[in-house]
Formats: C-alpha cells, structure tokens, sequence
C-alpha cells in the first residue's frame, strides 16, 4: 500500500496567517472534545448565540501551549461547542437544505481563502444564527371585538413598572393569543397561582416576544387600594379598576363563577382556545416541569385555534415570505457577477490608482524578457524584438501584470509507503494524561463512566434507549469534556455521529457486549491502581 508523503517548509521570514472560515449546513467526521469549562460552563455553551460562541473560542486559542493540535470548532443553537481537530475531516453536508446555517464548522484556512464577510458578528447572529425566527408580519387581531369587550384603554406597565393607560389596540397589537385571568387579592388560591402564571408569561415573552401571549388581569377586588397592591405584582396588562362594570359583563360572558380562572382566547376570532379550568392546570403542571414544558403547552394552545384563524397566518406567512424571495433574489442577480468567490479572486489595483512605468523602468523590463529568451535558445536579433513587443504590451497593459510573493510553505511531494501512527490504547492513553495536564485520574474516570453505559446494555440489549447517548448529557459530558477521550472510546467500539440536534455516541448492534465489558475491567484495573 503506498500513499503520497507531502514535505513542507516553513518560511518564518512569512509568517502564515489564518482567518476562520464557516462552513454553513456542514459537520466534521468527528468531534475531538468540547471547548473546556473554565473558559465557558457547559450551561452557558447551550445557550449562547454565535457571537458569544466565537469570543469564547478565541478566548481559548489565545492560551496557545495546551491547543496546537485545534483547527476549529463546530456547533449548532442549544449544542456546546464542539473542538475540531484534523482527525474531523473529511468535513460533509449535514442533513437539510443547501442553506440551512443551524451546523456550523468554523475552521482556520490561509486569509486568501476567507472572505472579507466572512466573520461572526454580534449584529449577524441576532438575526440569522438565532435559534427563534420571528415572524415579520403584523396579525390582524380582532379590534373592534376586544375593545368593546375590554374597553378602549387598558393599564400597562412602563419600564419603571409605572402602570399607564394605553389604547387597546396598541397594548394588544401583534399578541398571538390573548388570555383573561380573573383573579383578586383577597383569595387565597388565586395568590398562589398569581406567581405560577407570572413566570409562566415571562418565560414565554423571552420566546416569542411577539405573537405570543398577552394577559389582562380583571380584578374581583374590593377596593382601589386592594388592585393596586395586587397588580403592583404583576407584569400584566390590566383592566382598570374602574371599569368594574365591564369586569362584571366580562365574568358572563365566558361564565366565570369562581376564581382565580384563566381564559385564553384566539386574537384573530376572539372564541376559547382552551377552557378555564384546563389552562389553569395545565400552566400549573408545566412551571413544575420546566421552561422548555411552558414553550409546549403555548405551542399546544397555538394548535388549538379555529382553523380560518390558522389558515389567514399561513397565508400572511407564505407573502411575507414571498416578497422577501424576491428581494433576495433581485439582489443576487445584481451582485452575482462581483461578489461570487470574489476572495478566490486576486486583489489589482485601480489603473487609475497604478504609477506609470518610467523610462528606466522599461529598459530594466526589454533587458530582463531579452535575458530569459537568449536563455532559453532564441536568437539575440529575433529575442531583441521579441523582447521591445512584450515589454510595450505591458506599458499598455499594466494591470495584467500581477507579481506573485513568496509565500509561507514550500515543498515538494513523493510516493512512499503508508506509515501507520500509533493508535494502540497504551498511546492514546498516554496521550490523554498529556492533554490533562498529566492527571491519569481522568483516565480511569472517563473509562468508569463509559463502563456504566457498557454496562447497561449488557441488561437490557435489545432497548435502544440505552445504546445511544448525546454528547452533551450531563454525565456523558464528563467524557466529552476530556480531550482524548472519545479517540480512544472509538478505539474500544464506540461509535460516534452527528444527528439533527448533537453529536451522539453509540454502542453498536454488532459489538460483542461481554468482550467489551471485559476489556473496560482489564484497563480499568490498570488505570485504577
């Protein structure tokens, strides 16, 4: 078996220099380990946007001694950032659509290679690295009904938490669904869910900001004093106490007998989504559980809504959407011509810009193109003329003539036969206690825990539940976040793979479970003793 070995030079008169260049919808073969927690908590990793990502990954490299072999980093929103090194080509197309920017490998290449746009800015990531895309386009909610239910003035909460009165329309403008939470500060049970149903509306105003859900409080208490103490609480909108009448006609109309109740309602047709006593258990059980369990259930109410009102938004969508194709595509066909691989395209100066050659400089270039002609066998008369030709032709044309530097690499390139790189376990062991600072603890950490996934399948192995792992689960992290560790996991019959949400790590079908586990306790007894 022979290969092609490459021998390179480094000129240090040239110093190289690299940019990172991302590459959108693509993952690398493999992931070497993930960016260390003392330069960003797994936690912060998961949601941090593409800009931050970037400042933490420079922030790494900077520390220089204990990175040399990084050339990279992938990720996607809600991932951790993964380190690539140059085991992780070949890079390929993730699953997806040719532009679909949610993996992303950044990874370094000569600065003639990177686009001068090519960089993560904090501006880009806000609108198009980010996980939550809103929507452009305004929703028609139903005005006329909602104010002459609500009234035409509604109490919102300015940035001191002030409350002021605003027109109806505008408090309600672009809200998704509109929910009526009947509530007073005398009952008991509606001061206990008061607390559930602020984090409830907090959380989902950071996920939909707009056309999400907006609250009005309606107020069953008994006096001035009492509303104000109670709302003052609240990041609600609110009817005003005032309107006491309205509260009333607002109870029969949605038969409110008791409280604390939340009705929600569709903006567009102003019927229930959802009835008082379902929504209120259902906010109840999905704060237990968690911010990602409140995004379900808004999104489960979302389905809920009468089906005109559904079809009216995918229409609304589908123009905006339409529209903004078209202006991209306008402006594509404008700049294609310029801007394609324009930085595979070497920079010439303005003619206007370029000095024009003098005297001197001309009979420098017909001596030098004489000299090379003569050299090569021309005859002296025929290589006199030749010469004057070429050296005119560039006078006339001086910006076809581009002068080429040395650059930083020279080599050359031969057959020879494969030489194989030790991979044994001892190797790549050793190699671990180096990346770490030479603690062998980790290694008989990361193999304990690989052992308890081994382990597992061993009891149950017909249940793929236990076979695949992400590599961001909190205890497969303590692997993941070991630099070494899942070149040598791989080496023991792990397998490792990108899927739409993270990289995942699999003990495959055809491994011999017994064997592996037996090969766990050998070196186990080995790195532990």
């Amino acid at each position: 078996q022979q290969s092609i070995k490459v021998s390179l030079r480094l000129n240090i008169s040239v110093p190289p220099n690299a940019r990172l260049r991302s590459e959108n919808n693509t993952v690398p073969a493999i992931v070497s380990t993930r960016l260390p927690e003392s330069i960003m908590p797994l936690k912060t990793q998961l949601g941090a946007s593409a800009f931050q990502k970037r400042v933490a990954f420079n922030a790494y490299m900077e520390k220089g001694s204990e990175n040399t072999s990084v050339i990279g980093y992938t990720t996607r929103p809600e991932t951790p950032i993964y380190l690539i090194d140059n085991n992780s080509f070949p890079f390929r197309r993730a699953d997806g659509h040719e532009n679909d920017t949610s993996w992303v490998a950044h990874h370094f290449l000569p600065d003639p290679l990177v686009p001068d746009d090519d960089e993560v800015t904090e501006e880009a990531q806000t609108s198009s690295n980010s996980s939550t895309i809103f929507p452009k386009f305004d929703i028609p909610i139903a005005d006329d009904y909602f104010a002459g239910l609500l009234g035409n003035q509604l109490l919102v909460k300015n940035a001191a938490s002030t409350p002021t009165l605003i027109d109806s329309t505008t408090a309600l403008a672009n809200t998704r669904l509109i929910a009526l939470y009947f509530s007073a500060q005398w009952c008991g049970p509606c001061r206990g869910f008061t607390p559930l149903l602020i984090e409830f509306y907090n959380v989902l105003k950071e996920v939909a900001p707009s056309h999400g859900l907006e609250i009005v409080f309606v107020s069953s208490d008994q006096d001035e004093g009492q509303f104000q103490q109670y709302y003052g609480k609240m990041p609600f909108l609110a009817l005003p106490f005032s309107n006491r009448a309205s509260a009333q006609q607002i109870k029969s109309v949605f038969g409110v007998r008791g409280i604390p109740s939340l009705v929600v309602i569709d903006s567009l047709s102003g019927r229930i989504v959802i009835s008082p006593d379902d929504s209120r258990n259902a906010v109840h059980q999905a704060c237990q559980r968690g911010e990602e369990a409140i995004e379900v259930l808004f999104q489960s109410w979302l389905d809920k809504v009468p089906a005109e009102s559904k079809s009216m938004l995918d229409i609304l969508a589908l123009s905006c959407l339409e529209a903004e194709a078209g202006t991209e595509e306008a402006e594509n066909t404008a700049t294609a011509d310029t801007k394609a691989e324009g930085y595979l395209v070497r920079k010439k100066e303005p003619f206007e810009k370029m000095k024009p050659p003098s005297t001197v400089d001309s009979a420098a270039r017909v001596k030098a193109i004489f000299s090379e002609l003569v050299a090569k066998g021309m005859e002296p008369n025929a290589a006199a003329a030749e010469a004057i030709k070429q050296a005119t032709v560039e006078q006339q044309n001086p910006s076809v003539s581009t002068e080429l530097k040395e650059g930083a690499l020279q080599g050359t390139s031969e057959k020879c036969a494969v030489e194989m790189g030790s991979n044994t376990i001892e190797a790549m062991a050793e190699n671990i206690c180096q990346l770490n600072a030479g603690d062998k603890t980790k290694i008989g950490n990361l193999l304990s825990t690989a052992k308890k996934y081994v382990a597992n399948v061993q009891k149950d192995p017909s249940n793929p539940r236990f076979r695949n792992f992400r590599l961001s689960n909190k205890v497969f992290d303590t692997i993941t976040s070991t630099p070494g560790s899942i070149e040598l996991l791989m080496k023991l019959g792990f397998v490792v793979f990108h899927s739409d949400i993270d990289f995942v790590a699999s003990i495959p079908l055809s491994v011999d479970l017994n064997l592996m586990g037996d090969v766990f306790d050998n070196l186990l007894k080995t790195y532990n003793s």
